[in-house]
């Protein structure tokens, strides 16, 4: 220590001070550490939140695409039991409504965003670009959205209109040109049956197959659709013994696959039902039995002078004009 003097020692404090890092630093040094800190408490905080929704996602999602209908797998392909459902079910509770196909999309959760080609049989399709579509929410339809077609819309009393006067709707008729396309919608005064439908000098679009001892009366189309089927569902060519097999078929598709139509209602535009399954099963026995294809409520159309030539002939009930067109020419793309 005797080397030490004083001289000495404050050579060593002024090193020692020198050393030491200035304030300015210090506080940088600090607050590198500190953001250091922050950001790694970030990183594992988002970490463990991005890993708890995958599993969420990965376990959660499963369970509830399991727990509820799954449109997505029900359409995939060749099948497409879906879209095929979807079709059978419109056309068997309302005429002028075809679906010409469905894309599913799921959105998980049992989520599925449905994308439809829609027709009303009577207008040009633009085959490939989906106009209609909702949502389906574990199991349950929501979030419709359609053009003023109204394509998913049941309408009651269509076949009983309060005010029908045939001599009105022919004078009405008779101002239209030539070339003007009219669609009918029309409840017979009695049943004809499918050989007097087909004699008539317009076209039956679409039947109601006359079923007294069921509640429930589904439709069958008789016309070409506009959907490209198969050449055994050409309708303008099937006898009557083939479209009975076509309409059974359709209600059995039906009952096979109850939760994919059952939350849209069971309704023939007179009344709807809350048992659509029991109904739509009683109606299924009861076309077993059926001997001939006979209709009470069915639609029509044709040129202004074809139609004014049926009228002249028919003892209805009601009389509803479902559309008019002012030409015959209709694109329809297939």
């Amino acid at each position: 220590m005797k080397d030490w003097n004083e001289k000495k020692l404050n050579e060593e404090l002024n090193a020692l001070v020198e050393e030491l890092p200035l304030k300015d630093d210090l506080e940088k040094k600090i607050n590198q550490s500190i953001n250091r800190r922050i950001r790694k408490i970030i990183i594992t905080t988002v970490s463990a939140t991005l890993i708890f929704l995958l599993l969420i996602f990965a376990i959660i999602s499963p369970v509830m695409n399991c727990l509820y209908f799954n449109p997505y797998k029900l359409n995939k392909e060749p099948d497409k039991i879906y879209t095929n459902v979807m079709r059978d079910y419109w056309e068997v509770s309302k005429p002028y409504t075809e679906i010409m196909d469905i894309e599913v999309t799921p959105k998980g959760f049992a989520d599925y965003e449905i994308s439809v080609q829609v027709t009303d049989g009577k207008s040009e399709v633009h085959v490939g670009i989906p106009n209609a579509g909702f949502h389906v929410k574990r199991g349950k339809y929501a979030d419709m959205i359609e053009s003023n077609q109204l394509y998913f819309t049941h309408i009651f009393g269509r076949f009983e209109q309060s005010y029908s006067n045939k001599e009105e709707i022919v004078e009405r008729i008779e101002e239209l040109p030539e070339s003007a396309m009219v669609y009918l919608v029309v409840s017979d005064s009695e049943a004809k049956t499918l050989s007097e439908l087909q004699s008539l000098p317009v076209q039956v679009d679409w039947m109601q197959v006359y079923q007294p001892n069921a509640e429930f009366q589904g439709g069958l189309q008789l016309s070409n659709r506009t959907v490209c089927m198969e050449k055994e569902d050409e309708r303008e060519t099937l006898s009557e013994e083939e479209l009975k097999k076509v309409y059974l078929s359709n209600l059995k598709n039906l009952l096979d696959h109850p939760e994919i139509w059952k939350d849209l209602g069971l309704c023939d535009g007179r009344k709807s039902w809350t048992d659509e399954v029991g109904v739509l099963e009683k109606t299924y026995q009861d076309a077993q039995k059926l001997k001939t294809l006979e209709s009470e409520n069915y639609c029509v159309s044709g040129k202004k002078d074809n139609i004014l030539t049926y009228l002249q002939n028919l003892e209805e009930q009601s009389i509803f004009v479902e559309d008019v067109s002012f030409t015959s020419l209709q694109t329809k793309s297939n």
